[in-house]
């Protein structure tokens, strides 16, 4: 039996309450570093269907043989939005459920006990940069279970320690306005390159110093994950476009402060293409040219998304969730069909009303890579004191 997947029903923050036997469709998306979501349709006359008429969490289970099933640890959604048609005979809702991370939204910030805020925002490591992305999510979620929030969510790492053990090793100021949701201080980390995230179990979060536990490379070793034509993929569309090539970056600062970043290796057709960028809070020369130079990254070549639609077979050797999961650098299909290594962006995955599974992944070069890095070392300016 060729890779299958398949929605269990909980009770939320409870134990199984059974499976969904008949789904309508399934879409359900795993980005890197960012919130899974998960869309399905189920009728009402469906069997089943009395376990999503009340608020509940969807889990997101794999098989590769139909008898072994697997829920990855970000697997796990709730069911948050249904919508549905009352004179529609068919009884069709349609249900939008995010990962259950994103229960962090109904967490705030507030502000410390013994701290007192200034300008309305609670200040970390201020004036002297000492606090670390752990530390202030460690406090944040402490704190809201404390306040009897997020009562079933836990994590695996300290105000010290990432879920790998490892100290903290970035320290810097952040004042985080009074009010902001919880989920929204921690995707502001991720941006600033200064924490990785994960669900590793259906209500855990992980989390790792940047570039380490979730960046794996799967293209060494004795046997590299290496997904081929014909076999683990379908077809392998690209989309280029020339449309942000740049040779020259001009950078507006606050006040009157102007940089200008040129890069002379760029071969452009049509000779030299500036590109502008006001960048709110630069007031330096080095802010100013990380924000250039990522300009001069992005406009060097031709852009290129690299999309590889999934193929289901029984001689698939390599699956999805099995074998490699976002953030792995595998082998894949690149220009021309050659074999070139990509990291993986986001898995997407489909199934229809007559179980047939699809899917996609979204695939990113070195270049891509160095690009992402330059845009968290900008974003990572943004919350300096």
């Amino acid at each position: 039996m060729p890779f299958d997947i398949r929605l269990v029903a909980y009770a939320p923050n409870g134990a199984r309450l059974g499976i969904l036997p008949h789904p309508l469709d399934i879409q359900v998306a795993w980005p890197l570093n960012d919130v899974p979501s998960l869309k399905f349709a189920y009728s009402a006359h469906a069997v089943g269907a009395e376990l999503v008429a009340a608020p509940c969490e969807i889990g997101v289970q794999w098989s590769a043989d139909g008898n072994v099933w697997t829920e990855n640890g970000d697997g796990r959604f709730l069911r948050a939005r249904r919508e549905g048609d009352q004179l529609d005979l068919s009884g069709v809702w349609r249900f939008d459920c995010p990962s259950y991370l994103w229960v962090l939204k109904k967490a705030v910030t507030y502000a410390h006990a013994s701290i007192a805020p200034v300008n309305g925002q609670r200040m970390y490591g201020s004036p002297t940069p000492n606090a670390t992305a752990g530390f202030i999510m460690n406090s944040l979620l402490t704190e809201a279970q404390a306040r009897g929030a997020l009562s079933g969510f836990a994590w695996t790492f300290t105000g010290s320690l990432d879920s790998a053990s490892l100290t903290w090793n970035q320290t810097f100021g952040l004042g985080i306005t009074l009010g902001t949701d919880v989920l929204a201080v921690l995707l502001t980390l991720v941006d600033a390159g200064l924490i990785d995230i994960r669900m590793t179990s259906p209500r855990t979060l992980s989390a790792w110093r940047p570039s380490t536990a979730i960046f794996r490379d799967l293209t060494t070793g004795a046997t590299p994950v290496a997904l081929a034509g014909g076999r683990d993929i379908r077809v392998a569309p690209d989309v280029g476009t020339l449309e942000d090539m740049a040779s020259a970056a001009y950078v507006v600062g606050d006040s009157s402060f102007r940089v200008e970043r040129v890069n002379v290796g760029t071969p452009l057709p049509w000779g030299r293409w500036e590109v502008g960028v006001r960048q709110v809070g630069v007031t330096e020369a080095t802010a100013a040219n990380l924000v250039g130079d990522s300009l001069l990254v992005r406009g060097a070549v031709e852009r290129v998304q690299r999309t590889r639609e999934l193929l289901f077979a029984n001689n698939t050797r390599w699956l999805p969730l099995r074998d490699y999961v976002p953030g792995d650098r595998i082998y894949a299909p690149g220009e021309a069909g050659q074999r070139v290594a990509l990291r993986v962006r986001q898995i997407t995955l489909t199934r229809t009303d007559r179980g047939v599974v699809g899917g996609n992944l979204v695939l990113d070069d070195r270049l891509a890579d160095q690009e992402i890095r330059l845009r968290r070392r900008i974003a990572g300016m943004s919350i300096r004191p």
